[in-house]
C-alpha cells in the first residue's frame, strides 16, 4: 500500500520509512537473541520518564521505546493536511451558526446555541487541538477524531521524544532519527507561547493572570506543566476549579479577587454543560468577558464526532472551495449522525441510514458523537451481531456516528507494562497550535480502539534524516 502525496506514492504503509522497517526487523532480532538489552534500554527510558516528571493521570506515562519512524516528505504532508483541516473548521463553525441542518446534528446542545454561537474575533477559532488519523487502505491519512476541547498530550508528548532522542537505544542503532523538526520537542514551552500569543491576538496587549481550570478535581494531567510554564513566562498563573471562579463588572475573578484574563480549560466540556454551578463561567467565556481557550464551539461543536458528519455529506459540500472539498475527500472518512431518514453511502448512493448499518456490520463503526476514551465505540467486524443489533437500536436514539472502518497498519512493539512484545495496531495524530502543525503522537494498542486510558502505548514519533 502506497501513502499519497498530491498525485504522487511517496512510502508503503505500515512501513512508514525505509528506517521504520528496520526499527522492526531489528526489533524481532533482537527479541530472539537478545530481548535483555531492549527491556534494559526499555526500563532505562520508563525511568528517566518518570524522573522527568510525567506521568498519565498518576500512572506510568507509557512511552515505548520503538518509535515510529517517518520521513520528511510524509511529515510535511501531514503537517499540510492538519493545518488544512484546521482552517476546514473555521469554516464548518460558521456553518454551524447558521445552518439549521448542520445544527440539528448536534441535538445535545440546542439549549447552548446562544453560548456557542458567539464566535470569537481571531482565526483560527481552534487555537489548541490535536488531530487524530490513520492511513486508510487506499493510502491516505484519515482523520477520525478532531480533539478540539484540551487534548492531552500538549506539552508531555514534548518532552518525551526529548528523553527519548537521549536514550542509547538499540533499535535504532546506526540510524538518523531527528525529533526536533517536531517544535513541540525541540521547545516544549512552544504550547504555553501560543497560549501567550492567542490572549495578545485577541486583547492586543500582554497577558499578566491565567488559570488552567479543572472542576470537581478532574484531568489534571499536565495541569502543573502549564501552570508553572505560564509563570516562567511572567504570567501569573494557577489552577482554579471553575466554582472558585466568580463572574463579576470587572470580568471573572479568582478566589482572591484578581481578575482572570484568559483561562484554559481542562475539564469534560459534558460535566459542566448542565451543572448550575458552573452557569457563571459558561456566560462569561461565551461573552468574551475573558480569553478562553478554546471557546465553546471548539469544545463542544468542533471536537464532537458528528463534525466529521457535517464535513463528509455532500449536502454541505457547497461551502467549501475546491481545494477544501479535495482535502475532506482525501482525508475524512464517511461520517454520518445515526438516524433512520435517507442519505448517501461511501461511493454517493442513495441509501436508508439504520438499513445500510444493518447491513454492512464489517466496514462500519458505531460511536458516541461525544464521548471520550473509547467509550461504548463498537468496530463492527469485531462485534458479534446481536450487539450490533441491539447498538443500532440504541445509537438511533442517542447521539451517535457511524463511520466507514478505516483498517489501522500494524507494527511490533514493547508493551511496558506487560512485558511483552506484540504486534499492535498504530495511528499518528497531529499537534496543531495556533493553526499551523507542533508535532505529533503514534498510539499503538492491542485493541481496535486505540487510546492511552486503555492499555495502550505511545511511540515517539521521529523524522528518518
Amino acid at each position: 500500500m502506497k501513502t499519497r502525496i498530491g498525485s504522487g506514492l511517496i512510502a508503503t504503509v505500515p512501513a512508514i520509512s525505509e528506517a521504520d522497517s528496520r526499527i522492526e526487523r531489528r526489533l524481532c532480532e533482537l527479541a530472539t537473541c537478545d530481548s535483555d538489552s531492549i527491556w534494559r534500554a526499555q526500563d532505562e527510558l520508563s525511568t528517566a520518564i518518570a524522573e522527568a516528571g510525567m506521568h498519565f493521570e498518576g500512572r506510568v506515562y507509557p512511552v515505548c521505546l520503538r518509535p515510529l519512524a517517518i520521513d520528511l516528505d510524509l511529515a510535511n504532508h501531514l503537517r499540510t493536511t492538519a493545518e488544512g483541516v484546521v482552517k476546514i473548521l473555521d469554516v464548518a463553525a460558521e456553518l454551524y451558526c447558521c445552518n439549521e441542518d448542520v445544527q440539528d446534528l448536534f441535538p445535545d446542545y440546542k439549549h447552548l446555541r446562544h453560548m456557542i454561537t458567539c464566535l470569537p474575533k481571531h482565526r483560527p477559532i481552534v487555537r489548541i487541538c490535536r488531530l487524530d488519523g490513520i492511513f486508510g487502505e487506499d493510502g491516505y491519512y484519515k482523520i477520525i477524531e478532531t480533539n478540539t476541547e484540551g487534548p492531552g498530550g500538549v506539552i508531555q508528548n514534548g518532552l518525551a521524544a526529548k528523553v527519548w532522542s537521549r536514550i542509547p537505544n538499540p533499535l535504532a542503532h546506526g540510524l538518523s532519527l531527528d525529533v526536533t523538526e517536531q517544535p513541540f520537542a525541540k521547545d516544549p514551552n512552544c504550547f504555553v507561547r501560543e497560549l501567550v500569543s492567542a490572549y495578545r491576538a485577541a486583547a492586543g496587549c500582554d497577558l499578566r493572570t491565567a488559570a488552567v481550570v479543572n472542576f470537581r478535581g478532574r484531568f489534571t494531567n499536565e495541569v502543573e506543566w502549564i501552570v508553572n510554564g505560564l509563570r516562567d513566562a511572567g504570567v501569573k498563573a494557577s489552577l482554579l476549579d471553575l466554582t472558585a471562579i466568580k463572574r463579576t463588572p470587572r470580568g471573572l475573578v479568582g478566589p482572591g479577587g484578581e481578575v482572570i484574563e484568559l483561562v484554559y480549560n481542562k475539564l469534560d466540556v459534558r460535566e459542566i454543560m448542565e451543572s448550575s454551578e458552573s452557569r457563571d463561567y459558561l456566560d462569561a467565556c461565551a461573552a468574551q468577558e475573558v480569553v478562553s481557550i478554546n471557546p465553546w464551539i471548539s469544545q463542544w461543536i468542533l471536537s464532537d464526532k458528528a463534525i466529521l458528519a457535517v464535513l463528509s455529506d455532500d449536502r454541505f459540500s457547497s461551502n467549501f472551495n475546491a481545494e477544501q472539498i479535495g482535502l475532506i475527500a482525501r482525508h475524512i472518512p464517511w461520517t454520518r449522525f445515526v438516524r433512520a431518514g435517507v442519505t448517501t453511502d461511501p461511493e454517493g448512493r442513495r441509501i436508508e441510514l439504520i438499513d445500510h448499518i444493518r447491513k454492512n456490520k464489517a466496514s462500519l463503526v458505531l460511536k458516541p458523537s461525544n464521548a471520550t476514551r473509547g467509550e461504548h465505540v463498537f468496530v463492527g467486524r469485531f462485534t458479534s451481531s446481536e450487539v450490533w443489533e441491539e447498538h443500532i437500536d440504541r445509537a438511533a436514539g442517542n447521539p451517535y456516528v457511524v463511520q466507514e472502518y478505516v483498517r489501522p497498519g500494524e507494527v511490533m512493539a514493547l508493551h511496558p507494562a506487560s512485558r511483552t512484545i506484540k504486534k499492535m495496531v498504530y495511528g499518528i495524530d497531529c499537534y496543531v497550535f495556533g493553526g499551523r502543525l507542533a508535532g505529533f503522537q503514534s498510539r499503538a494498542s492491542v485493541d481496535a480502539v486505540m487510546n492511552v486510558g486503555r492499555s495502550g502505548i505511545l511511540l515517539p514519533v521521529a523524522v528518518s534524516v
